[in-house]
């Protein structure tokens, strides 16, 4: 086998040994907007402005010995970075593998109106039902740097664009 051969065969094995380690993480490949400057959380579909729309679905799977304020420090900075200017906050739970900060897209094709659309947390349910307890992660949770969590968490979440 020549050296380019060689090179080649190790590349690929590299790539498919890389994918059986963890989650498969899916990067967002739907649509972008221009970064915002906030991006305001919600916890409840129904307080979400009927001129949003949801672009993105998504697990994030949050660290060990996070805090409130990191994770809203995290998830508003992605979320901000890929065009949201709000985010819809769903259930919470302590996930059984910390694998560090990950975001885990899951669609949808097309963006479409939360009002008339939302169907729920129905996104990445196969690896959100293998979790473990549920874990509260509220207004009273979001931003405080004096809550602390010592376990890693998966959380639900959708971005929005409002006009």
């Amino acid at each position: 086998m020549g050296r380019c051969c060689q090179i080649i065969v190790f590349v690929l094995a590299l790539v498919l040994l890389a994918g059986c380690g963890g989650k498969n993480p899916h990067t967002h490949r739907g649509k972008k907007y221009q970064p915002t400057k906030t991006a305001i959380p919600s916890f409840q579909p129904q307080k979400i402005p009927v001129s949003c729309n949801v672009f993105a679905h998504l697990l994030v799977w949050l660290p060990e010995n996070s805090s409130g304020k990191t994770i809203a420090q995290w998830v508003e900075t992605e979320a901000q970075l890929l065009g949201a200017n709000r985010l819809l906050i769903g259930g919470s739970r302590q996930a059984e593998d910390d694998e560090g900060l990950q975001f885990v897209y899951y669609g949808p094709e097309r963006e479409y109106n939360s009002r008339e659309r939302w169907f729920g947390w129905k996104f990445g349910h196969e690896e959100w039902t293998e979790q473990g307890e549920w874990v509260t992660l509220g207004y009273k949770e979001w931003g405080n740097a004096d809550i602390s969590f010592n376990y890693p968490i998966v959380m639900q979440a959708a971005f929005l664009r409002c006009q």
